[in-house]
Order: C-alpha cells, then sequence, then structure tokens
C-alpha cells in the first residue's frame, strides 16, 4: 500500500501544508508534468522536490496530491506514460476536484488572507454518482474559514445563497416574472408551447427576436437577430434540439420568444456581479471576433486565435474558450454574406458569433466605473430581493452609463454561480483584486473561531486550563484533536483517526467557537504539522521552549503574521 504523509498546515520545514510520496524514483517525466502544473496557478505548487526516493508536494491543497499519488509514483518507475499521467492528473483530479479560474482565484485570495480553505464532503477521491448521468461526479465543495461562521462555496456560489434565489436563477420563466413582479424592465416576453405559437404572437412584437431554451446556460440554444417567419420556425427548432439533446427536466424545456434590445454585436451584452448586495463589477462582453489581415481565411484566423495560450483549456487557470465551428457560427457568418473561406481585408474586424458569450469565444472588457445609478440599483434589488450572496445580472443596452429604457437596454437573465473570472480577469482593463478580497472578507465576516496549538505535556486539562485563562468562554464550543481523538466539549466522537483527517474534521465543523491542536511533542509536530495555516495562540510547555532551534521557526512564523501569540503554560 502506497504511503503518503500529510504534513499539515504550518510546519517546522515550511509554512505551507507538505504531500510526502515516498517510492518515488528521479524522472524527467516526473518533472515535466511537476513544472506544468507549478505553471497553471501557485495554488497548485508552491514549491517541490525529490529527495532520495520521496516526493515533497508544497500546496494548500493537499487532497489533488493525495488522489495523484499513485499515477506521480506509477509515472517516475515508467509504468504509465506522460501523456496518461497528464489525462488523469488534469482531466480527472483537477478537474473534478477545482476544475476553472472561478475557483481558483477565490481559494487563493482566502489563502492569502489566512482563511482555511478545505475540501467539505469527501476527504478523498471524488463524490461517485449514483449511475451514469446522475449524481455529483466531482468533489469541488470547498469550506472557508473554520468552525463557526465558516461559509462553503462551490466556484462562486455559497451556502449564502439561499435556496429560493438558486431556483428562480436557473429558469428564465421564473426570473423574468420576479423581475416583472418588481416592476423592473425587462424586453416583452412569452412561453412559446409550440411553433405554431409563433404565427400567433408575430404581429404583436417588433422585431428582431431572440428565442431560446429557458433552462440551459452558456448561450445554449440561443437564436438571435430573428426578423422573419421562417427564422423563427428555424430558431424554435434549434432550441428543441438543444433542449432534446439529453434527458432533461420540465423546467428545462420550455422554450421562450422575446424582443432583442439591442445586438450584442452594438457592444451591448454587460454581466454586472453583485457581492454582498453590493455592485462590484461591470464588465462588457464581446461576441468572439478576428481581425482580418488581407491574407488569411477567416477559418484560419480563427485557427490562429485559438493558439492564445488563454484559450488553452487543458489549463484551468485559463480565461479565454476557444472559438468553436458550429452551425450557428457558420449561419451567423452568412448573414454577413461571409464563409469560412471568405478573406477579411486588412485591420478588418469580422464578428463571428452572434451572441457575446464566453463558452462561445467571446472576450471581456471592464465598465465597473460606467454604470448608472439607476442600473445600479436595479441589480442590487434584484439580488437581494432573490436572498443571494452572490449574483450576475445580464443586460444589454446601448450606454450602460443610463437608465435602462425601452430604447436604452433591459435585462436579460440572472445567475448565482456566474462564471465570476470574466468579471475579475477582463481581458481589455485591470483585474479586480478588491472585487475578489471583497467576495472573501465579507462572506467571512462572521468567522471568528478561534485557533489554538499546543505543544508539549501538561497537567491541566486544556478546555479548562484556556478557559481559566479567558481565551476560551463558558459558552463556546470547543472542538479538541489529541492522541488521535475528535473531542467536543470533552465528548469523544472519533478514535484512531488519522492526524490529517481528524484535524480537516474540525475544520469544517460550523458548530465550533475554539478548535485546538495538542501535540505531545516536537517529534509529532515534524511529523504532522501545526495543523493551521494561521494560528491565533501557539501554546508551548517550557521544555519545546528551550528547543532553539525550532523557537526560532515559530518566532520567524509570527514576525511574519502568522503566529498571532506565543504563550508558555504549565
Amino acid at each position: 500500500m502506497q504511503h503518503i504523509q500529510t504534513v499539515q498546515g504550518l510546519n517546522l520545514q515550511s509554512p505551507t501544508t507538505q504531500i510526502k510520496i515516498s517510492n518515488i524514483q528521479e524522472s524527467k517525466d516526473l518533472s515535466t508534468i511537476l513544472n506544468l502544473i507549478q505553471g497553471f496557478h501557485p495554488i497548485f505548487i508552491e514549491d517541490y522536490k525529490l529527495e532520495a526516493t520521496t516526493l515533497t508536494i508544497s500546496s494548500k491543497l493537499p487532497g489533488i496530491w493525495r488522489d495523484c499519488a499513485k499515477t506521480l509514483r506509477q509515472l517516475s518507475h515508467s509504468e504509465i506514460s506522460l501523456q496518461e499521467a497528464q489525462d488523469y492528473i488534469l482531466d480527472t483530479v483537477i478537474k473534478q476536484k477545482v476544475k476553472s479560474m472561478s475557483t481558483i482565484p477565490i481559494l487563493h485570495k482566502a489563502q492569502e488572507l489566512g482563511y482555511e480553505t478545505t475540501l467539505t464532503i469527501s476527504d478523498e477521491g471524488i463524490i461517485p454518482g449514483v449511475s451514469k448521468g446522475f449524481g455529483y461526479t466531482w468533489n469541488r465543495y470547498y469550506t472557508l474559514g473554520c468552525g463557526k461562521g465558516s461559509e462553503i462555496t462551490c466556484s462562486i456560489s455559497s451556502t449564502k445563497d439561499s435556496t429560493f434565489g438558486m431556483k428562480v436563477q436557473r429558469d428564465k420563466w421564473s426570473t423574468n416574472k420576479i423581475i416583472e413582479r418588481m416592476g423592473l424592465p425587462l424586453p416583452k416576453w412569452e412561453i412559446l408551447s409550440s411553433k405554431k405559437d409563433i404565427d400567433k404572437i408575430w404581429d404583436k412584437y417588433e422585431k428582431p427576436l431572440v428565442i431560446k431554451p429557458t433552462g440551459l446556460t452558456g448561450g445554449s440554444g440561443v437564436v438571435v437577430g430573428i426578423d422573419t417567419k421562417e427564422k423563427a420556425y428555424s430558431a424554435f427548432d434549434y432550441a428543441l434540439k438543444q433542449v432534446e439533446a439529453k434527458s432533461r427536466s420540465a423546467w428545462q424545456k420550455k422554450i421562450m420568444i422575446q424582443e432583442q434590445v439591442d445586438g450584442p454585436e452594438d457592444g451591448s451584452d454587460y454581466r454586472l456581479l453583485v457581492i454582498g448586495g453590493k455592485l462590484q463589477v461591470c464588465t462588457k462582453r464581446i461576441p468572439a471576433f478576428v481581425i482580418g489581415n488581407g491574407k488569411s481565411s477567416i477559418k484560419e484566423l480563427i485557427d490562429e486565435a485559438n493558439k492564445d495560450p488563454r484559450r488553452n483549456t487543458s489549463d484551468p487557470s485559463h480565461i479565454l474558450k476557444p472559438i468553436i465551428f458550429d452551425e450557428p457560427l457558420t449561419t451567423f457568418l452568412n448573414k454577413q454574406d461571409l464563409t469560412l473561406e471568405s478573406i477579411p481585408s486588412k485591420d478588418k474586424q469580422i464578428y463571428v458569433r452572434g451572441v457575446a458569450s464566453m463558452s462561445r469565444g467571446g472576450i471581456t472588457e471592464d465598465f465597473t466605473n460606467k454604470v448608472s445609478p439607476e442600473i445600479k440599483i436595479i441589480v442590487e434589488s434584484i439580488a437581494s430581493t432573490m436572498h443571494v450572496f452572490t449574483l450576475g445580472v445580464d443586460i444589454m443596452c446601448k450606454d450602460v452609463s443610463k437608465p435602462l429604457t425601452k430604447d436604452n437596454g433591459a435585462i436579460l437573465e440572472v445567475n448565482t454561480m456566474p462564471e465570476s473570472y470574466l468579471n475579475f480577469f477582463p481581458v481589455i482593463g485591470d483585474i479586480q483584486t478588491e472585487a475578489l478580497t471583497y467576495y472573501v472578507q465579507t462572506l467571512l465576516k462572521d468567522n471568528h473561531t478561534k485557533r489554538y496549538v499546543i505543544i508539549g505535556q501538561s497537567t491541566n486539562d486544556i478546555p479548562t486550563l484556556l478557559r481559566k485563562m479567558k481565551h476560551i468562554d463558558e459558552q463556546d464550543n470547543v472542538g479538541v484533536y489529541r492522541d488521535n481523538k475528535i473531542l467536543i466539549n470533552n465528548c469523544e466522537f472519533s478514535d484512531n483517526i488519522e492526524t490529517w483527517k481528524a484535524i480537516e474534521a474540525l475544520k469544517i465543523n460550523a458548530a465550533l467557537d475554539t478548535i485546538i491542536l495538542q501535540y505531545r511533542d516536537l517529534d509529532e509536530v515534524r511529523e504532522h504539522g501545526l495543523g493551521f495555516d494561521q494560528i491565533d495562540t501557539l501554546f508551548i510547555t517550557k521544555e519545546i521552549k528551550s528547543n532553539k532551534k525550532e523557537m526560532k521557526i515559530f518566532k520567524k512564523y509570527k514576525r511574519k503574521g502568522y503566529i498571532k501569540l506565543i504563550k508558555t503554560i504549565q
């Protein structure tokens, strides 16, 4: 059985959790894959080294590397190919535990701010589906912070988002209904029960129109610029085809028609990100386009654009998607009397999509400082009324600095799990670092659980002693790890549990006001780490204090702010 050692949190070798994997051989392929993943984003690997036959990886996402240990060992022994190892680590482990830049920056920012980040539901592996196509096949829920006031996130969605809001946003029908109920502007719309309805309602609508499924995402099944019945019939068939492409719930099968306010080709599609009831970012979404050079065909220009490393979907930190060749793309080109073989003149900008969707290869530009007060009030009102902590609101308008009116635009849809990377990392404009910080700090504003670590043998019961020292309030719920046991309010709940599992179990327990990790001696600390990324108070006995080498490390961590206080106890 493979041996993997997790040295959790601050430790005597590093301020970052270390995963030590034994029986590893030095290998060019091993270095190649580790360097590749380290190059994606520092959250995956801060550092790694191979000494003798032990690979040590420093990472605050230890769950990834525990799952990859067998694969790395096999690769180092040439039992599998580099491609096989890469496929498993990227397409299975990282995809199922992290996936994208909507998750990565939130975890990274939380870690920078000193909060713990812990896998919530499963400590190892993925969450298996009940059967193929049903149930979860990933494990991307993370607890940010620890103990009471911690919150669980999945991408930018969190436990602060109401069930009501999450149900409303998934269906454009219910979203439109609540927006109308609030008296806010919407383009004229209704549900099409069949293609025959198009004939019945056609004369009531101003053209052009949009037809789309109410329950699909990412621009799937959406057709814009409809100005004839024939185009409407075709759009209905296309939307129905997308709806019926797989088994879906009844609420996902509705198809709606809507007046188109202003086509995204006019640069009028915006995603506004509301966090904690306040508008934080506004981003213009620009449809995929190419710029001619007078020599290359549109197909060749798209192929060249797709070579941009930011469109490399094998990199989990990518912020752009490739431009895919499909029917809507060729149809949109045909509307412009173009084909994939057409050669645009030099510097001629050609839009290849009619929908400004990132999943369809679009780009983004920051417009945060240009939003009108009226639009700001609208999006904040919707988020507050839906009782969600985070909401992406999509609008189309000619000028985002002016109120929404029939002539200037309207709300399109909302999303409680928006792809927030497009707001945080615009292609044009500054990275929204302050919005990321605001998200984490506001989400965890009530997370004040005390993190205490004890090193050394004491004749006193530690929780009792800390209560006498006024470090723990009498009414506090206290979780303790010591001697391979978990105790909560002096009741024993787990015996002979692995140290890292016990520590993570206490971190995700949202009932705890105080978490105490107690180690017998420094040898135990060397083996398991101090457990936390940041410690409120490190309590040591006089015997531990006499160890100058280790005390030097603890004092260094205190100077760097990883440990707030160091106190001696009897």
